[in-house]
């Protein structure tokens, strides 16, 4: 059984999310809830949860303020929200759960299924620490980290690294510049929401590329892309070639 508590600055929010875990997920128990940052540091060290179901916007200290006065996070997270905001992507970026409301039962189902198989695993710690490193950068930064989440493991990978990733139906794979290629499971179009600050290029519909790894346009065809560290012709959609020039300033 896992216990969790739930962190919301309204009650009815609390109540809610309560009532759904208790009709939907069995495997859940939830130990506690607190309405601000201060009651919540009191409730994880007394109760020790699994997880914390954390809103994200509260009034005085917000529940990224609240992760960062805890020096040492053993539990995991799952942040719930009424916001698509930039904390939003933060999360995405660092492969962090998040829910948003009004909160979708099939969506929370899936997510307490993911936190079961991430109870054992404990990388969260890691994901955290990545997540506060972003929030704290002013702007988009090559040398912030990404992470991946494979079937065995999360890898961490600064995103100037990145050459260029390749979907196939539901899954990307990443292709680094060390060799490297990590297949995740989830769409293209995720990544190139998250990457696009970065000044990666959705090239194709099957192609997101690093501008920064371009090292040729072939005029051949629609146009093709050549990468560093591979011989392999990236394509150009005919649709997208006037935009792939600008924005490679040619």
């Amino acid at each position: 059984m896992i216990t969790a508590i739930i962190v919301d600055d309204e009650i009815i929010n609390i109540n809610n999310l309560q009532a759904l875990l208790n009709k939907h997920c069995q495997n859940i128990t939830v130990t506690g809830s607190a309405m601000n940052a201060a009651a919540a540091r009191k409730a994880i060290m007394q109760l020790k949860p699994d997880v914390v179901f954390l809103d994200i916007e509260m009034p005085e200290e917000n529940g990224f303020d609240l992760l960062r006065s805890i020096k040492d996070i053993n539990f995991e997270v799952v942040f719930v929200t009424a916001y698509d905001t930039y904390g939003i992507m933060a999360v995405k970026f660092s492969a962090l759960d998040y829910l948003l409301k009004p909160i979708n039962i099939e969506e929370l189902k899936i997510t307490v299924s993911k936190i079961e198989q991430s109870v054992s695993n404990k990388n969260q710690p890691l994901r955290l620490d990545n997540l506060l490193h972003l929030l704290e950068q002013q702007q988009p930064d090559a040398y912030q980290k990404i992470a991946l989440p494979t079937q065995k493991e999360t890898f961490f990978v600064p995103v100037k690294e990145i050459i260029r990733c390749e979907s196939s139906n539901n899954y990307t794979t990443f292709f680094l510049s060390n060799g490297s290629e990590h297949l995740i499971s989830k769409p293209l179009y995720e990544y190139e929401e998250l990457l696009s600050p970065y000044g990666f290029i959705r090239c194709h519909q099957s192609h997101l590329v690093n501008r920064m790894h371009v090292t040729s346009l072939l005029n051949e065809d629609a146009g093709y892309l050549i990468m560093q560290h591979t011989a392999k012709k990236i394509p150009i959609a005919k649709q997208r070639k006037n935009l792939v020039k600008s924005l490679l300033r040619i």
